[in-house]
């Protein structure tokens, strides 16, 4: 509960909510989704940047990939008829599993991926699609990688007065195939451990690998030695197994009510290796 909140703004450009963040006076922080902000108990925050009139809720085909404005509620993307091919599926596979629907109309793209939590669906979407953000302080902006933005908390990363306006996601042709698998104990439950899959083949070997995990870690992470092993060998069942294995080493993996660490152990190269063949089968399909 906010509970010195005195002031919500609703600005109607992204130069006017930049300099609303950048207020000296009081402590101003963007209202997107609401679905953070509902649980949260800062004490510092006095008011509410609305973000809902600055016009950010799309979906566009760039021709070479695809442009989601921030406010763009997570249940648009999951339903969206624009959205195909390989980032098309990943993309709907893992909205599809955040939360309920009703969760889905309210949560947006932007606020998933500032608001991280460890079990966030989004994020590793876009880090194995290799996804970037339009980041604007009013006028001027600047274009980051996800995972840049993801190295540390997001919300640290972004300069007060900046808000994540755009996400930037490429599109890939025929010879590659995507895979979004999440372990939890109820469909609509955090992920106690998440993984998703991009895989590249050409000539029948694995030309590019994206395995990024979430659920089971601080923050969504990519397993880059593990995604660099798999470039330029023929994909095999006991391949697959020895990525799960290597994906899996060395996480500072988290532990909670729902699940401890050596569960999460156990299950994530599985999952790894699960995701792995579901690429290959898009590939090969």
């Amino acid at each position: 509960m906010l509970k010195n909140l005195t002031h919500v703004h609703r600005p109607s450009t992204i130069e006017e909510a930049c300099a609303l963040l950048a207020a000296q006076d009081r402590k101003n922080v963007a209202l997107a989704g609401g679905t953070f902000l509902a649980e949260s108990a800062d004490l510092t925050i006095q008011g509410l940047v609305d973000l809902s009139r600055l016009e950010l809720g799309y979906i566009r085909d760039t021709g070479t990939g695809y442009a989601i404005g921030a406010m763009t509620p997570v249940q648009d993307v999951f339903k969206s008829p624009v959205l195909q091919g390989p980032s098309g599926k990943l993309l709907k596979a893992a909205t599809g599993r955040i939360g309920s629907t009703l969760l889905r109309h309210a949560i947006t793209v932007g606020g998933n991926l500032v608001c991280v939590f460890p079990w966030s669906d989004l994020p590793p979407a876009l880090l194995a699609l290799d996804a970037e953000v339009q980041i604007r302080k009013g006028i001027p902006k600047r274009t980051v990688p996800v995972q840049t933005l993801l190295e540390r908390n997001p919300r640290d990363f972004l300069d007060r007065a900046e808000l994540v306006t755009e996400i930037i996601v490429p599109a890939f042709g025929p010879g590659t195939g995507t895979s979004f698998t999440k372990f939890a104990k109820t469909a609509n439950d955090y992920g106690l451990a998440t993984v998703a899959v991009r895989l590249t083949l050409r000539q029948g070997l694995i030309r590019e690998a994206r395995l990024a995990i979430s659920g089971a870690t601080k923050r969504p992470v990519r397993r880059p030695a593990a995604e660099a092993w798999l470039e330029g060998l023929a994909p095999t069942p006991a391949l697959f197994a020895e990525a799960g294995v290597r994906a899996a080493q060395d996480l500072d993996l988290t532990q909670d009510f729902r699940a401890s660490k050596e569960y999460r152990s156990e299950i994530l190269p599985v999952l790894v290796r699960r995701g792995l063949e579901e690429a290959l089968r898009q590939v090969t399909a």
